[in-house]
């Protein structure tokens, strides 16, 4: 493959990637605002400890998430088994929470910093960034993966290969025997695109 069409294509996905970046840092923007809105309440005005306070938070966050996620950020992701996309999200979420939550545990259990502000401090300064590259990474890779791309059709025939019984051939190798070439792929009733 030349040069060319790999850094083409490199480009293309640090494009694609830094996109979603943007949209998954809008999201969890709104998730963070969500989180602190519903953590400092909890702590404010119940009798519950930080940790699970903070828990509470991260709930009402990963709600907010998942659907600025599926929605929005991934939208173009097949969608095909939504029971499988919602637990994969729900342990990504899991894990996220212990992640960003032991920030708050650690600085409120083991290190005696029992105010307020310490535990904004543990979860939002610490624990989030922490938190937020581990869930976008494994959202990007498993949540919401990109659909397979379909094998790429051959180039134009060579010169030493022109002609109905070199495309004959070519199609038998492939195994979908000759026919014509009709534009329609052999997986889908619709019309498959030009490379």
């Amino acid at each position: 493959m030349p040069v060319s069409t790999l850094a083409a294509k490199a480009i293309s996905t640090i494009r694609k990637l830094y996109a979603e970046m943007l949209k998954f840092g809008v999201v969890g923007t709104i998730g963070v605002a969500s989180d602190i809105g519903s953590s400092n309440l909890l702590w404010h005005f119940t009798g519950l400890s930080h940790t699970v306070a903070s828990v509470g938070g991260t709930c009402a966050a990963t709600v907010t998430a998942y659907i600025g996620n599926r929605y929005w950020v991934f939208r173009d992701r097949p969608a095909d088994a939504r029971r499988r996309e919602m637990a994969m999200f729900a342990l990504i979420s899991l894990g996220g929470l212990i992640i960003e939550n032991s920030f708050v545990f650690v600085g409120d259990r083991v290190l005696g910093f029992h105010s307020i502000e310490a535990a904004n401090v543990a979860k939002f300064v610490l624990g989030l960034p922490v938190a937020g590259v581990f869930r976008f990474t494994t959202s990007h890779l498993f949540v919401f993966p990109e659909a397979p791309k379909a094998a790429e059709a051959p180039g134009p025939p060579e010169a030493a290969g022109t002609g109905a019984g070199a495309r004959a051939g070519e199609a038998a190798i492939g195994g979908q025997g000759p026919g014509p070439d009709d534009g329609f792929s052999a997986q889908s009733p619709t019309r498959a695109s030009a490379p």
